[in-house]
């Protein structure tokens, strides 16, 4: 095994002369191999469907569905490695440069093969008259003969066998990101989705929001940690609306529920496997020709994501792996929102779309609950600011030179939630005939306000 000791990581020039797009220049230093200098990591346009390209470099694709781009390392001639040594040591750069992203390597001869819905769909004969609905979605992917027994009684056509084969896959589809079990929605009730997929989004969920089941979704805690207060209070509004039972998690503590942006946030998946043998596997690489050796030297470089690269994560995709919408996407989506759905999607969207529909825009909702908002942004679109909701922000961070300017158009009449959230010593001595707080409230907002602040107000409050 060769032993990587060190990798310097050189962002390259652009040069438009140059047929490949060279974005990070490597260095690797061995403890056991010379060193390879100048290793080019670069993106192209894909031209033909081979695994390498016509000089023997190994493609990395962003999605394997679209392979309209690829990333992969030029290699100094002088290199003596092997084609397979060549294509781990790509992997590794190009991991390492943090310009893969969320790169699919299904090519990779490490990967081990991944659930294919469209094949395994075929193999399970669904039958034409299946309901989805049929299968509690509270069923996980390994049920005991006692529930199959109990689906089987009630819908006779439904062998067991199916019954059980149905859940596994259902489970395993799930597992899947949104938009590659997207074309398979029509087999699984969406109701499971909202109870048992970690991946989607409140956006995700917004566009789908008539298919919404939130009587599922309040026990999904990894969603449920990401979620907005806007969300999260559409949810508890719902389930007391249709007078479902409320989550015995969150039921006596709605308000921390829907507030508190870290509640369930311990939750990292949802645990619906007893059998180890059944739970999926981590998907590693095993390097078979290169290790690491780092000792306690911390690699530098990996400026992570670097502005024109089309095959970047950053560039194309969200945190979560959704493909980011053109403006034109996106005006065709928002055409076809409901008023339920602007309102909540006001909450959330970035400053970019939050202006390009300004006069769609529930401004209420944004204002109350959106973390985007800046000084800057809010001075640009000051006519459509509803100051009153925004006091009621616990999201969103804004100077205090904003709320100063701005004291006046507050709602002064009760406690205002961002204010205390900012509040300093001098903001409190300039406005005190009108700010409301006292030391409980001044409590609650000690971790926004910050130790040194803190005292100090609460010896002012305190004379």
């Amino acid at each position: 095994m060769l032993k990587i000791k060190k990798i310097e990581f050189i962002k390259a020039v652009y040069d438009d002369s140059l047929s490949h797009n060279i974005f990070s220049i490597a260095n690797v230093y061995f403890s056991n191999y010379p060193p390879i200098l100048g290793a080019l990591i670069y993106w192209k346009k894909n031209n033909s469907r081979s695994e390498f390209t016509r000089e023997g470099e190994y493609k990395f694709f962003y999605d394997l569905d679209n392979i309209t781009y690829f990333a992969s390392v030029k290699f100094p001639k002088d290199t003596k490695l092997t084609r397979d040594q060549k294509q781990e040591l790509s992997y590794i750069l190009l991991d390492e440069r943090g310009s893969i992203g969320t790169y699919t390597f299904k090519t990779h001869p490490s990967r081990k093969k991944r659930f294919n819905p469209k094949k395994t769909l075929e193999r399970l004969n669904i039958p034409e008259d299946f309901d989805v609905k049929s299968i509690p979605v509270h069923y996980g992917p390994i049920i005991d003969e006692l529930n199959a027994e109990e689906v089987q009684q009630q819908y006779p056509h439904l062998t067991k066998k199916f019954i059980m084969d149905y859940c596994y896959w259902r489970y395993s589809l799930v597992k899947l990101h949104p938009t590659e079990f997207e074309p398979y929605l029509k087999y699984v009730d969406f109701a499971y989705v909202c109870y048992a997929c970690d991946q989607i989004t409140e956006k995700y969920l917004i566009d789908h929001l008539d298919l919404v089941d939130v009587s599922a979704l309040q026990y999904n805690y990894p969603v449920l940690a990401r979620l907005s207060s806007s969300f999260k209070k559409y949810i508890v509004d719902e389930l007391m609306q249709n007078n479902e039972e409320i989550n015995p998690h969150f039921a006596d503590e709605i308000d921390a529920f829907i507030e508190d942006d870290t509640y369930f946030s311990e939750y990292a998946t949802i645990h619906l496997l007893d059998d180890d043998d059944f739970e999926e596997e981590d998907e590693e690489v095993e390097f078979q020709f290169f290790e690491y050796d780092r000792g306690p030297y911390k690699w530098p470089g990996s400026e992570h994501m670097v502005k024109g690269i089309p095959s970047l994560a950053a560039q194309l995709y969200d945190d979560m792996g959704f493909k980011k919408p053109t403006n034109k996407e996106m005006d065709e989506q928002f055409s076809q929102y409901s008023k339920q759905q602007i309102s909540l999607i006001s909450a959330i969207l970035e400053p970019h779309w939050l202006h390009r529909y300004r006069d769609e825009i529930d401004w209420k909702a944004a204002c109350t609950y959106n973390k985007h908002l800046t000084d800057e942004f809010l001075t640009a679109h000051i006519d459509y600011v509803d100051f009153e909701c925004l006091g009621n922000n616990l999201s969103c961070v804004l100077s205090e030179q904003f709320i100063e300017k701005h004291m006046n158009q507050f709602n002064h009449d009760k406690p205002v939630p961002l204010i205390i959230r900012f509040l300093t010593e001098q903001m409190y001595l300039n406005h005190k005939d009108k700010i409301k707080v006292n030391s409980e409230l001044l409590f609650q907002y000690y971790n926004a306000i910050g130790a040194t602040e803190y005292k100090r107000i609460l010896d002012l409050l305190d004379e």
